[in-house]
């Protein structure tokens, strides 16, 4: 029997599909399926799942034979071993602390693993390319834009630990020459040095999408750190699962239990960093947080790219021993509609300036990415298609195969090349509606033909007029041709969906990344990452001013090394530095 994957898990991150040496794996809306004709059970496709959310149904793994529980000793316990778990482990070893890792998936990255790269306002870089520090101007427009909702304490800590991050990478930890200067981009247009992986990553290859990993700064930051804590002594324990959180008669914590395969795993150790990642898997906490995001009966369910292993653990385990945890400041993103993730081929068409978008009902939609919750929450379906016509995408897909890749020997040209068939793969599942003319495209997608057929009509008349770029687009999406007519056949329609990339929020944190509780630090007690409600801000100004400053990425890795040194100096007994 062939292998098959867990649908609500797949995240299509497109490593399962070019890894395949059959060509079993294809989409089907939105996710990935196998092919159980084709599939001949090799395992390429487990070995290489980020979420393992591929199995054999008829040989089930066999299950771990049973341990005593085991007993750790150590300085700090890191839970999570995503972007946030994997630096905060790393500069608390630096400290001298000695550090045991529980991941409980089977690699290091979690949600981190798809992500491009992140911001650095100030390092020894800008300084050598003589720029002005311009942070303090930053601060003051931060807590504005934000309305003082945040602690002045931490986000200023933020931008100090940016700057001291950055630069210890690179003293440190082996990535000078991986740093390049980028001026500029999304959003606002601030100026920042950028992570640029020039070491070629292991898989970069096999990347066919450039606008999700792995094969960016995410998954190489991830296995190169991996590399510098065990390189240092740290061990990571694997499939190994935090549940509780230990405490002293004083309040302070004292350790960890655990669960991996076999059994319980307890760790004793003076101070633990709670890195356990986004909430996004966990219906009853996304309830919580933002009750609209699985209101979606009769609805396509928004794809979700965070990590299978986002059940915000971390909070669970906070809220237990009464952290204060902040379900107003969050963000839990419902972008879109978007052609994201889908093949290359269909996202490269659908990024097109040409063609226009429609709602399920055959009304005029325009694209609103500056938002936490998309417009598109009030279509029936959750969903609209983007309308064009042969040469449309056939420019697209010209256009964007000129594009250096963003990741070096990154395979998107030669995939990108076999468009047509990769659209009526598509189109096997409705993914593609393709049609020989405009009426009958209208009958397929089951929508008015006479307003259909002046939706056309009207955006024709604009053909041949510049392309009006939106505000913050980036260089690589911008459109390099005036508007092109719908007119040759055949005729598609795309498919949209809403789409999810973080659920960040949870406990409350100070400028030392210490979890509150009655608004006091808790002993021993850090956090980082998604699963904190740190400098986050509910609403729109939470996914786009702090996105273009910060990056949820960002956020990440600053917190995790506040928390990694923070931690390190208090269980290693360090006063100052």
């Amino acid at each position: 029997m062939a292998y098959k994957i867990t649908q609500e898990l797949c995240s299509a991150c497109h490593r399962c599909r070019m890894e395949c040496p059959v060509h079993a794996i294809r989409f089907k809306n939105a996710k990935y399926w196998i092919d159980p004709e084709k599939c001949i059970s090799c395992g390429k496709c487990v070995a290489v799942c980020h979420n393992e959310c591929i199995s054999d149904p008829e040989h089930p793994k066999a299950p771990a034979p049973a341990h005593e529980k085991v007993i750790k000793e150590c300085d700090v316990c890191v839970l999570g071993a995503g972007g946030s778990g994997m630096m905060a482990a790393n500069k608390a070893q630096d400290l001298g602390a000695k550090v045991v890792l529980l991941e409980k998936m089977h690699e290091v990255g979690g949600s981190s693993w798809y992500a491009a790269g992140f911001r650095t306002h100030w390092s020894k870089k800008h300084a050598e390319l003589g720029f002005q520090d311009n942070r303090e101007e930053l601060y003051r427009e931060f807590m504005e834009k934000t309305g003082y909702r945040d602690n002045p304490k931490l986000v200023r800590r933020m931008f100090e630990a940016n700057e001291q991050f950055a630069d210890w990478l690179m003293d440190e930890h082996d990535i000078g020459d991986e740093y390049q200067f980028e001026r500029g981009g999304m959003g606002h247009g601030k100026e920042f040095v950028v992570l640029k992986p020039q070491r070629a990553w292991k898989d970069a290859a096999k990347r066919i999408d450039k606008m999700i990993g792995p094969g960016e700064a995410g998954s190489f930051l991830a296995e190169h750190m991996q590399d510098e804590f065990l390189k240092g002594g740290g061990e990571i324990l694997f499939h190994t699962a935090a549940k509780k959180l230990l405490m002293n008669a004083d309040g302070s914590v004292c350790g960890v239990l655990a669960d991996d395969p076999g059994g319980e795993v307890e760790i004793h150790c003076k101070a633990v960093v709670v890195a356990t990642g986004a909430f996004s898997r966990n219906k009853e906490l996304m309830n919580k947080f933002q009750p609209l995001f699985y209101d979606d009966e009769g609805k396509e369910p928004i794809h979700i790219f965070t990590g299978a292993g986002c059940t915000g653990d971390g909070i669970t385990m906070c809220d237990e021993i009464g952290a204060d945890i902040d379900y107003i400041n969050r963000r839990v993103n419902m972008f879109g509609p978007m052609r994201h993730p889908y093949p290359s081929a269909s996202m490269a068409a659908y990024l097109a300036m040409d063609g226009f978008k429609i709602t399920s009902e055959g009304k005029i939609f325009h694209d609103h990415m500056g938002v936490e919750v998309s417009p598109l929450i009030s279509d029936p379906k959750w969903m609209g298609w983007k309308i064009a016509d042969d040469t449309i995408c056939e420019t697209a897909l010209e256009e964007s195969m000129q594009e250096p890749p963003q990741s070096p020997g990154m395979d998107l040209p030669a995939f990108q090349k076999h468009w047509r068939e990769i659209f009526a793969e598509e189109a096997l599942d409705n993914s593609i509606v393709m049609a020989d003319s405009i009426p009958e495209l209208a009958e397929k997608l089951g929508i008015d033909p006479v307003e259909f057929q002046k939706n056309v009509d009207e955006y024709n008349a604009s053909a041949g007029k510049p392309v009006k770029v939106p505000e913050g687009m980036p260089d690589f999406m911008a459109p390099k041709h005036s508007l092109l007519p719908i007119q040759k056949a055949p005729f598609y329609a795309i498919k949209m969906k809403i789409f999810h990339e973080d659920a960040i929020g949870g406990m409350t944190i100070d400028e030392n990344a210490s979890v509150l509780r009655f608004g006091e630090p808790i002993p021993g007690l850090y956090a980082a990452g998604d699963t904190t409600r740190g400098i986050m801000v509910s609403g729109d100004i939470g996914v786009d001013y702090l996105e273009s400053i910060f990056s949820a990425l960002t956020m990440a890795y600053d917190e995790g090394y506040i928390a990694g040194t923070e931690a390190g100096k208090y269980a290693t007994g360090i006063k100052e530095g």
